[in-house]
């Protein structure tokens, strides 16, 4: 955000000073929810969640040079006055929402919102590659979705911003209505929808009801993407009550047809990408694996000529997107082909990324995590991911997790023929993935966040470099995309 003065940020945040004297003359530069990354001239804002109280940082804070700390009115006859000043307010994320909100109505900007039940990180980071190519862009540098995330992206829009790009989530009613009501888009892109945090969304039809309320926040006139024939397309055509520009396979205003994995000429285990053709014309390269993300990119290529981008402009610029870590990264390692997509899972997710796994040829090996936050259905999905995998024939079956084990059930009772192994927790399943492992394999790894399994990646690299290393005494070199 611009810097502003501190009497200013005060009055924006609904909050009282609290301090020996009136504010100082002083101007602020930033709000930090961090104690220990506290920039220059910030105030520091003590949020609370249900595993974290920024209240318990605030002497951290004035110590590592915080202006003063945004706290709970609740909160302060328990609070050192030897660590103010303090700014006191009913909710200090209500507050951060406040001032983010503020900032973003005071600047001359457009701002894309993104919602779906997966690949908005994806779409958010091809967009804002693309609009780089004409547009001074700021864009959230991870998956920050949620309350704090947006508020945070919206702050850190400057008068120079001339396109913001959000990532909008929800696990539960009433979040995306109020997320995008924050946000204020102009436009907006509907991914895909799939069963997923059905704990607080109860079924397919809980998310559809979630996910349309992302246009309630749309600004009158402005124009949403959706994916033709997406569940729950009429339902989200009528929710936008403006300009509905579809993408799709073949249909849609941005039909994408001779989509084909194509070589990059990079001679390594994620050397191809996808060609594709959008309206029978204009022809692009996406320079990362996956055919689900060639229909993420097009509707980023959608909104990049909303905003008046040319075919040429995009073109050059879509050969610059890049995966967000934890996509499907493709790694090999000591002769062995790691496939990195372990940041978290969904029965759509998970479905994509087995048809991208099973492009890299035989000798698969799936090690797959819970798909969590799935409610009643938690048995059904993970059974029904065994049964797709039993159609992929892989060598080797792993699950980690506690539901993931009917994956393995599945497969099995359809006559799967690999063998498999069920382990709880993602630390003991290395080593028996070090000992049963083979040059040629090509190892998926795909789980909900919260199982870890990017940390499994990383444990069986070291042993198999180390493995490597001890065999061949040149170091075991890597290779990755």
């Amino acid at each position: 955000m611009e810097p502003l003065e501190l009497a200013e940020l005060i009055e924006r945040a609904g909050g009282r000073w609290v301090a020996a004297g009136p504010p100082p003359p002083l101007r602020v530069a930033e709000l930090a929810t961090d104690s220990r990354t506290l920039p220059d001239q910030a105030i520091f804002v003590a949020l609370q969640g249900e595993t974290f109280d920024g209240h318990a940082f605030i002497d951290d804070a004035r110590r590592r040079g915080a202006l003063a700390s945004i706290v709970s009115r609740e909160r302060l006859g328990a609070l050192s006055p030897g660590s103010g000043p303090y700014i006191a307010v009913d909710d200090p994320l209500a507050a951060l929402e406040k001032v983010a909100r503020w900032n973003r109505s005071r600047l001359a900007l457009e701002v894309v919102a993104i919602t779906g039940s997966v690949g908005k990180t994806s779409t958010k980071e091809f967009l804002a590659t693309i609009l780089s190519g004409g547009f001074r862009v700021k864009s959230a540098p991870k998956s920050f979705n949620n309350r704090i995330g947006v508020a945070a992206t919206l702050l850190s829009a400057t008068p120079s911003t001339e396109v913001l790009v959000v990532e909008l989530g929800t696990s539960g009613p009433g979040e995306l209505s109020h997320l995008s009501r924050v946000v204020s888009p102009g436009r907006i892109i509907l991914t895909e929808i799939g069963p997923s945090h059905l704990e607080g969304l109860r079924d397919l039809d809980g998310v559809i009801a979630a996910k349309a309320e992302v246009f309630e926040g749309l600004r009158p006139g402005g124009t949403a993407f959706i994916r033709d024939g997406v569940a729950g397309f009429e339902r989200f055509a009528a929710a936008a009550a403006g300009p509905v520009k579809t993408f799709g396979w073949g249909t849609g205003d941005l039909a994408v047809t001779d989509s084909r994995r194509v070589s990059l000429g990079r001679h390594d285990p994620a050397d191809y990408g996808y060609h594709f053709t959008v309206n029978g014309s204009e022809n692009f390269l996406l320079p990362v694996p996956g055919r689900h993300n060639v229909l993420n990119a097009t509707a980023a290529i959608g909104v990049a000529r909303d905003l008046g981008m040319r075919w040429d402009e995009i073109r050059s610029s879509l050969s610059s997107c890049r995966l967000p870590p934890l996509r499907f990264q493709v790694i090999e390692e000591a002769g062995i082909v790691i496939v990195d997509d372990s940041y978290n899972s969904s029965p759509r997710s998970l479905d994509a990324a087995i048809d991208e796994w099973l492009e890299l040829g035989a000798n698969g090996v799936a090690v797959l995590g819970d798909m969590l936050e799935m409610g009643g259905a938690s048995r059904s999905l993970h059974e029904a991911a065994g049964r797709r995998l039993a159609t992929a024939e892989p060598r080797l079956l792993v699950t980690v997790g506690r539901e993931s084990r009917h994956i393995a059930e599945a497969y099995a009772g359809l006559g799967g023929a690999a063998p498999t192994a069920h382990f709880e927790v993602w630390s003991d399943c290395v080593p028996f993935l070090e000992a049963e492992l083979r040059r040629g394999d090509r190892v998926l790894f795909k789980g909900s966040r919260r199982i870890h399994l990017d940390l499994a990646v990383k444990d069986l690299r070291s042993r198999l470099a180390a493995r490597s290393k001890g065999s061949n005494g040149n170091g075991g070199a890597s290779k990755k995309t």
